[in-house]
């Protein structure tokens, strides 16, 4: 399991969020969504790697002990520099890096990030059940506004292939799908999901998944 995320500092993350809730109120729904993500992930896979962009211990007035707590349990490694493309591309190859083999070939990389925190283990498990199915290589899982939520790789080409796809676009999905195959990749697809990117994406997620701790952080700040 590959999680790629930021740290949750006002200005850095959730920009379009921060124009209902501003910088700070945009960092603490952040936090509480990668918290969320760790924690699903946690529950279903023994080998965790989270690339994270940016210091967990420098996030101005965002509390992230609970979030640093939760990484303790998880390998850390930091994000290359370059677009998200690139950052894409090399987490996946520096996760598939570090992880052991199994049966004798390379570990198969299942990457999500941290705009996704209704994520399900059940989801999870069978996004990795597919990608460990011997007619498949890679898997994509788009998310509702065009782009992706989840990735599955199995070789270095596929990983590098996501560097050439333009990122946060309404096509981004079918270019990554389209680029994965250009590699030979036997792609499966999974069930789409609502990224957490602006006020209404907030709104439906809170409603819906209300034990969630990014839906409790949504309602304290008057959204849900």
């Amino acid at each position: 399991m590959l999680v790629v995320a930021k740290a949750p500092r006002p200005g850095a993350v959730k920009t379009r969020l921060a124009a209902d809730l501003g910088d700070v109120g945009a960092a603490r729904v952040a936090a509480a969504a990668l918290l969320d993500t760790l924690l699903v992930a946690g529950t279903v896979f023994a080998h965790r790697i989270l690339a994270l962009a940016g210091d967990l211990a420098d996030t101005g007035v965002i509390d992230t002990s609970a979030l640093r707590r939760t990484v303790a349990n998880w390998q850390v490694i930091s994000q290359s520099s370059g677009d998200l493309g690139h950052r894409l591309a090399q987490a996946h190859a520096d996760a598939a890096a570090l992880s052991p083999t199994a049966g004798g070939r390379a570990r198969r990389i299942l990457q999500i990030g941290m705009d996704t925190p209704q994520v399900s283990a059940g989801l999870l498990r069978d996004s990795a059940d597919l990608l460990s199915g011997a007619d498949v290589d890679a898997i994509l899982g788009p998310a509702e506004d065009g782009g992706w939520w989840v990735c599955g790789t199995s070789a270095p080409a596929q990983a590098a292939a996501l560097a050439a796809v333009p990122t946060s676009r309404c096509d981004t999905g079918e270019l990554t799908l389209a680029a994965l195959r250009a590699v030979g990749a036997r792609v499966g697809q999974v069930g789409p999901l609502r990224d957490l990117d602006t006020l209404d994406d907030a709104k439906v997620i809170a409603a819906e998944h209300l034990g969630l701790y990014v839906s409790a952080e949504l309602r304290s700040q008057g959204v849900g």
